[in-house]
């Protein structure tokens, strides 16, 4: 009786796409920017960063190695994290005329950062991923 039970267990674990066999660590993150098409914004990409949480609860990021660009609206890439699993990203406002923007962030499949709204000229957007590493 114990060894069907066990049996049955197993094969609809099996069957069921069990997620104890999967590896959850991330394997891309794609940044997608929309808003008016043709404004210009400015985009910070980097994987090898190191970020801390101060006591009043702010996250602090310190870059080693980024990708700083110029690039106009709308936006939309993938980047491979597998390596590094963390991700950080920043647009910033260029142009004073430039009215809303909408940021999200999506690590593999889940959506991680949806953000929208009016990009202040001192406040751009920041979303910092780290996977199975302290902050």
């Amino acid at each position: 009786m114990k060894r069907t039970a066990i049996v049955l267990v197993s094969a609809s674990l099996l069957a069921g796409g069990c997620d104890l066999l999967t590896d959850p660590s991330p394997d891309e993150a794609r940044l997608v920017i929309q808003g008016e098409a043709g404004k210009p914004v400015r985009v910070i990409i980097s994987t090898v960063f190191v970020a801390q949480v101060d006591e009043n609860q702010r996250t602090r990021v310190v870059i080693i190695e980024a990708d700083t660009m110029v690039t106009t609206l709308p936006y939309e890439t993938v980047y491979a994290i597998d390596e590094d699993q963390r991700f950080f990203a920043e647009a910033a406002r260029l142009d004073d005329d430039l009215e809303t923007v909408h940021m999200q962030v999506f690590i593999d499949r889940r959506m991680e950062f949806d953000e929208g709204g009016v990009l202040l000229e001192s406040h751009p957007y920041r979303f910092v991923y780290t996977f199975n590493q302290p902050v």
